[in-house]
């Protein structure tokens, strides 16, 4: 069983003397870490287990995979049919400029862009659909659970584009709840790029904090019942 002391969880210390590993970012990572320190852990460093996430995510990555390829050209399957008039919505915004599914951007850790599989990937944010027209940008992320707007991943993804693109002076980002079809969103100018930016590495701080020191504390939740590590953890609330 994983255990942990009142300060620190022992049997997730690093190694002394193992070589140091190359912690990269995301939003998910980022908030895999923020829900328990040592799932992040056991998922992301020592990778002894692995989340096969169950059918609600499953459900999630088939709806994300219809609407990437009807906005690619594809028609829709009669069982999400109802997205129909949300995607001619992306399509006629994009009419007036360019569109992009599923987007990749990656910076390295003096925030400068690269590729998603370079060895200086830092911080990685891949977009459901991206449109630029002209100095705007619009960022759209589908969401197939209950809402919960997180105010950071709107931030995030504006930070990245205009990171990406100097020409955006302004990008609106948007979660779209796809159960009621109800939106949460954000503008931004470049103006407030300054504060994302310190929000964005007092964050990933914590992480590094928490990986120098070997200490990654258990937080039970209500979300130990789908972690991976629920079946060896004493703090599993299950």
């Amino acid at each position: 069983m994983y255990t942990q002391d009142s300060k620190t969880t022992e049997t997730s210390r690093t190694p002394v003397g193992h070589t140091a590993m190359r912690l990269s970012h995301s939003y998910s990572s980022i908030k895999l870490f923020e829900n328990c320190p040592l799932r992040y852990y056991r998922q992301r460093i020592t990778k002894d287990v692995k989340d096969e996430g169950g059918e609600a995510s499953k459900h999630g990555e088939r709806i994300h995979a219809f609407l990437e390829n009807r906005l690619k050209g594809a028609g829709l399957p009669v069982e999400v049919a109802q997205y129909e008039p949300l995607c001619k919505s992306v399509e006629q915004l994009a009419s007036q400029g360019e569109l992009f599914i599923e987007h990749e951007l990656v910076l390295n850790d003096n925030l400068t862009p690269t590729g998603w599989w370079d060895t200086d990937a830092w911080l990685r944010s891949k977009l459901d659909v991206f449109v630029i027209i002209g100095a705007d940008a619009v960022v759209m992320d589908w969401k197939t659970g209950k809402r919960k707007a997180d105010n950071f991943q709107m931030e995030l993804f504006a930070a990245q584009v205009f990171k990406h693109y100097p020409e955006v002076q302004r990008v609106k980002t948007s979660l779209v709840w796809l159960k009621t079809m109800e939106m949460d969103t954000e503008q931004f100018t470049r103006l407030d790029m300054n504060a994302i930016w310190a929000e964005v590495m007092k964050r990933i701080q914590r992480i590094q904090d928490a990986y120098e020191h070997g200490n990654w504390p258990a937080r039970p939740s209500g979300l130990c019942g789908y972690c991976p590590c629920r079946h060896d953890c004493d703090y599993a609330r299950v």
